[in-house]
């Protein structure tokens, strides 16, 4: 039986923080809801990191992966941190997390450039393994990718002898999916194109406790297909993948395929047009699955973040065709200053020798500097010629105003890979800093119209505008849908962010009418504007029936790697819950693959009928837990659970009872 929360009941606070809490909501609540509040005043979550043991870790993030290794009911957490060692998170009940990472995996493997990571029982012995994906030393090199067979007490790597090593892929997130469906999981390795002409595979089928490469099942129009995800969009008992692709000189963004024989069918379902994340559900109830991309514009030479009122991070990017242009930035404040300047690429490439300060060009003794307007020989900037001398050019032009100025040069812009020069400057000042803005280069704004397809049919048409998921911009970069206030309508959670600066997230609360409400301040997991936006997850950690979420503000990869993601961290946002109901759904598959990955669950309550697809949970940087969950509303009876299963089985269950977390085995046939 759930326990119903409410404001009053506020927990893991001092009672003083608890009282503010509740008056602050209490006033939002009271606000008018119609035109003159443009945001949707409701409390959905608490953010419980602190108290959950996961709020020590400070640095670069890579998504995460939600799965109970230990199968005791309890969704635990596996975050890999990208360059930073991954660590294993235990749920120990209560809210509570501890790092068992040392008890579990041996130490060299839990480092190296660590990507996207995914649980499953992909051997179906009832204990879920993982596979972590890596890079390849910069798209020029090799590094193995990882595969953990779960042993109960700890986990041994095992990819090469599984034959998924791909050693040579630049890898970013998995999918396990059963494409030939013979019962067995296989693995789609989501990677970009490599600097060289090596054609590592994508897909690899499961053949006989061993994995074989699988060239010809997914026909590809880009050697850049970073993720899949699975769903089912055309109703014909066989999962899709949705699939996003990248690369010069294609037509499309993304490929839809028909799984139902391999090679796969191509689907043309999707026109072109950008996106980060992609999430698929049943938004309107009418048993078709629709489609939600995520999007966000690719930011100029000069891109800027604001972690607060006193601190802006910049990052300026100079290509090889733009050599010659004067690029920079200019802002205001009347403190003391302190630059902290990186030489992203190439790597120490910027010395203190090619930091001219004021109008004579003199040098700070690093790459870290105070400076305030009583500091001598601050006025002013030096004099160069643009792309003859590199370097980084800073002065005070007028009482309060500071002018920052990168050349790029040809002695320091590098062949090879990527011809371009980039330079981050973090400023930190004792007052405001105002006024900021773009110098020779305008900044580009990252915010851009998101994407909802809803299905007609087995046509997907954009109805975003119309259904009120613009009312409010952002720069999107990861989603999740879930049911989270449990009304029975699925609600989208969206992650905000530039290349190099945190935004406040997106709460998009389903209406029910066609209609999405804009929630203020996301309702309680906005989040702070420090670190690079890089994923969010659903899950139930605490078990009440409400979901949860966890978001990872250390995106490092291209813009985002160095001083924009080094204040990233994990967010765990509790959901304060309601008085309505729920059901939680774990498959167990017999005949199909034991993660019941690709079945389609339909669930009827109060004459609502819901769909959930088996997607394992994967989408871009991300593993959501992949227990089924389903509002109920004001529903305290279901009157009947409808299973699909990958083998062909349709299994069916009446009067279960709300409020509760079933375990449902596939029959046998």
């Amino acid at each position: 039986m759930h326990s119903i929360r409410t404001l009053a009941g506020l927990k893991l606070r001092p009672v003083a923080m608890a009282m503010l809490v509740v008056a602050t909501w209490a006033a939002i609540l009271s606000l008018p809801t119609g035109c003159s509040s443009p945001d949707k005043p409701v409390k959905v979550f608490e953010d419980v990191t602190l108290s959950s043991g996961l709020g020590g870790y400070v640095g670069m993030t890579y998504g995460v992966a939600w799965g109970d290794f230990d199968g005791d009911g309890l969704p635990d957490l596996y975050v890999t941190n990208h360059l930073n060692e991954a660590k294993l998170f235990r749920n120990m009940g209560k809210g509570r997390f501890v790092d068992v990472t040392r008890d579990f995996f041996v130490s060299g493997d839990v480092g190296g450039d660590k990507h996207g990571a995914a649980w499953a029982d992909f051997d179906n012995d009832g204990r879920l393994d993982l596979v972590q994906l890596t890079g390849a030393k910069e798209g020029v090199g090799s590094e193995l990718k990882r595969l953990f067979l779960n042993r109960g007490t700890k986990f041994e790597e095992v990819a090469e002898s599984a034959g998924v090593s791909n050693p040579y892929g630049r890898t970013r997130m998995p999918l396990w999916v059963d494409l030939n469906h013979d019962g067995r999981l296989d693995l789609f390795q989501g990677a970009e194109i490599r600097f060289d002409d090596r054609l590592p595979p994508f897909a690899f089928l499961q053949q006989d406790g061993r994995f074989v490469e699988a060239p010809e099942a997914l026909k590809f129009a880009s050697k850049s297909v970073p993720f899949c995800i699975v769903t089912e969009l055309n109703n014909n008992a066989h999962p899709e993948l949705v699939c996003r692709v990248a690369g010069k000189g294609i037509n499309r963004t993304a490929q839809v395929f028909d799984t139902s024989k391999l090679p796969a069918r191509e689907l043309d379902l999707l026109p072109v047009t950008a996106f980060e994340d992609i999430v698929a559900g049943d938004f309107d109830n009418d048993g078709a699955i629709d489609l939600f991309l995520a999007r966000k514009n690719p930011s100029g030479p000069v891109a800027f973040g604001r972690p607060g009122s006193n601190e802006i991070i910049t990052d300026i990017l100079i290509n090889e065709a733009d050599v010659g242009k004067t690029v920079g930035f200019s802002f205001r404040s009347a403190g003391r200053v302190s630059f902290r300047v990186a030489s992203v690429h190439p790597a120490g490439a910027l010395t203190a020798e090619r930091i001219h300060i004021g109008q004579q060009g003199w040098h700070p003794d690093g790459l870290n500097f105070p400076l305030s307007p009583e500091t001598a020989k601050v006025v002013g900037t030096a004099s160069y010629q643009p792309g003859v001398q590199a370097g980084l050019y800073v002065g005070l032009t007028s009482p309060d105003k500071w002018q920052v100025f990168v050349s790029g040069a040809r002695d320091i812009v590098p062949g090879g890979k990527a011809k371009f020069h980039q330079v981050a400057v973090k400023v930190i000042s004792t007052e405001p800093i105002t006024d900021l803005a773009a110098t020779g280069e305008s900044s580009k704004a990252e915010e851009a119209p998101q994407r909802l397809f809803m299905n007609r049919g087995g046509k997907l048409i954009e109805e975003g505008d119309k259904r009120g998921i613009n009312k409010k911009t952002i720069a999107a970069v990861n989603v999740v849908a879930g049911d989270f206030n449990n009304d029975m309508l699925l609600d989208l959670f969206v992650l905000a962010s530039g290349d190099v600066g945190k935004q406040e997230n997106l709460l998009l609360l389903n209406r029910g009418d066609g209609y999405f409400d804009t929630v203020l301040m996301a309702g309680g997991a906005a989040g702070p504007r420090s670190g690079v936006g890089d994923s969010v997850t659903a899950v139930d950690f605490d078990g009440d029936g409400f979901l949860d979420l966890l978001v990872t503000t250390g995106g490092s990869m291209g813009r985002s790697l160095g001083l924009p993601s080094e204040g990233g961290a994990y967010y765990l946002y509790r959901n304060v819950g309601n008085a309505n109901h729920w059901l939680e759904i774990d498959l167990e598959g017999t005949a199909s693959n034991r993660d019941g990955i690709g079945a389609r669950v339909n669930v009827t309550a109060g004459g609502v009928t819901q769909v959930r697809i088996q997607d394992g949970g994967i989408h871009h940087r991300g593993q959501n837990h992949s227990r089924l969950h389903f509002g109920l509303g004001k529903n305290t009876q279901v009157e009947k659970v409808s299973i699909q299963w990958p083998s062909g089985t349709v299994q069916e269950l009446s009067g279960v009872g709300a409020d509760q977390r079933m375990r449902i085995k596939e029959p046998a046939k």
